[in-house]
C-alpha cells in the first residue's frame, strides 16, 4: 500500500490493523529517519513495549536469512522486535520482498516488524513497487524540507521545552538551516537548549550569536565586500577565511547564495512590501542600505555570468584542489574590479 506521510499517526496506532512493515524513502535521510522515529514509536506504543534491533544491509546481504530469522523469531514474552535496516537501492530487495510475498499470502504480518530505510526510489524499482501493491506493507515517499516545514519543526522543539521566539528571529534562524533535516535538527536542538530558562523570548541577537561562528560572518563578509567591489575589504576578509581553514568550496557556496540572493531581490523589484523579509536569508532593515547598494551595481545578466563562473571555479576545486585556491584569489579579483569599475560609471 501507498500512505502518505501525513497517515502515519493514523495507520500505525493500532496493532490490529498497522502495516506490519513499512519502506521509508527520499533524498534527505534526515527527514527518512525522522519518520521512521515516528513509525517505530507508534509501533511501539500499539503493542505495549518493543525493543528495536538495528542489522547492517551488508551482513544480510553476506547472510539473506538473518532477515528472516529476526522477523520471524518471536520473544517468549510476547514482546516484539523492531528491525531496523538502512539500505540503498536494491541491495537487501530480495530478502525483503520473499518476507512481503509470505506475508500477503498469509494476509497478516510476522512475529516482529520491520523498517527498511532507503535513498531515492524511482517506481520502476522492484523493492519499491512491489511494497506499493502489497496489502499488509506500506511505503511511504518523503520529500526535504521547505521553509515552512522548518519553521514548523523549529516551532515544536522550541515549544517542547517552552521557550518563545521572536518572529523576525524564527525567520533568520530558519533561513541559516542547512536543508539536511539531521543538520536542522542538531541546530533546533542547540538552539532551544540556549533558550531553556532564557527568561524573554529569543532574538535576532541570539540566534547569530548561537548559530554562526566567526568563520561563517568573515565568508559572508568576504562575498560581500567583493560584489561591493571594496578591494582593501576583501583582501582582508580573504586573509581571515583562509586563516580559519574554510575550503574553496565553502566560500563558493556562500558567494553563490549571494548572488543568488540578488538576483531574487531583481526579480521582486517593483512588487511592493518589503522585499528583504522576503529573501532567503532575510535581508533586515539595518542591513538594507548595503544590500540595496550592491543591488545596483549588477544587473540579471552580469549575476548570471557570475554563477557561471563560481559553477566551473567549483568543478576545478574538486578535480584539483591545489589550484583552487589561485583560482578563487583570480575569481574574486575580477569580481572586485568588475565592481569598481560598474561603481564608477
Amino acid at each position: 500500500m501507498i500512505l502518505k506521510s501525513g497517515q502515519v499517526a493514523s495507520r500505525f496506532k493500532s496493532s490490529d490493523n498497522s502495516p506490519w512493515c513499512a519502506l521509508v524513502f527520499g533524498d534527505d535521510d534526515g527527514v527518512v529517519n525522522d519518520l521512521a522515529d515516528q513509525i517505530a514509536a507508534s509501533w511501539s506504543k500499539a503493542a505495549g513495549n518493543a525493543r528495536q534491533v538495528v542489522l547492517d544491509d551488508d551482513d544480510i546481504r553476506r547472510e539473506p536469512h538473518l532477515l528472516s530469522d529476526k522477523v520471524e523469531t518471536g520473544s517468549l514474552l510476547g514482546d516484539i522486535e523492531i528491525v531496523r535496516v538502512r539500505t540503498s537501492g536494491e541491495k537487501i530487495a530480495k530478502p525483503v520482498l520473499d518476507l512481503i510475498e509470505r506475508a500477503d499470502q498469509m494476509g497478516s504480518g510476522f512475529a516482529n516488524r520491520l523498517l527498511v530505510l532507503n535513498g531515492s526510489l524511482n517506481k520502476r524499482s522492484k523493492l519499491r513497487a512491489t511494497i506499493e501493491q502489497s496489502n499488509t506493507a506500506a511505503a511511504i515517499q518523503v520529500y526535504a524540507d521547505t521553509a515552512d516545514s522548518l519553521k514548523s519543526l523549529v516551532e515544536e522543539k522550541l515549544a517542547a521545552l517552552d521557550v518563545q521566539i521572536e518572529p523576525d528571529a524564527l525567520d533568520d534562524f530558519v533561513s541559516l538551516l542547512p536543508g539536511h533535516r539531521g543538520l536542522a535538527n542538531q541546530e533546533s536542538e542547540k538552539l532551544s537548549l540556549y533558550g531553556r530558562g532564557l527568561g524573554r523570548p529569543i532574538s535576532i541577537a541570539d540566534v547569530r550569536a548561537v548559530c554562526r561562528t566567526d568563520a561563517d560572518d568573515s565568508v559572508r563578509d568576504l562575498a560581500n565586500a567583493a560584489l561591493d567591489g571594496d578591494a582593501a575589504r576583501c583582501q582582508a576578509e580573504y586573509d581571515r577565511v583562509i586563516e580559519s581553514g574554510t575550503s574553496t568550496i565553502s566560500v563558493l557556496r556562500i558567494l553563490e547564495m549571494e548572488i543568488r540572493r540578488l538576483m531574487q531581490a531583481r526579480g521582486l523589484m517593483g512588487t511592493g512590501g518589503d522585499i528583504g523579509r522576503r529573501l532567503r536569508p532575510p535581508v533586515w532593515g539595518s542591513e538594507w542600505p548595503a544590500f540595496r547598494a550592491r543591488l545596483d551595481l549588477w544587473t540579471s545578466a552580469s549575476l548570471t555570468r557570475l554563477l557561471a563562473a563560481i559553477h566551473d571555479l567549483e568543478i576545478q576545486a574538486k578535480t584539483s584542489a591545489a589550484a583552487a585556491d589561485p583560482a578563487l584569489r583570480l575569481l574574486l579579483l575580477n569580481i572586485v574590479k568588475s565592481a569598481s569599475v560598474r561603481s564608477a560609471r
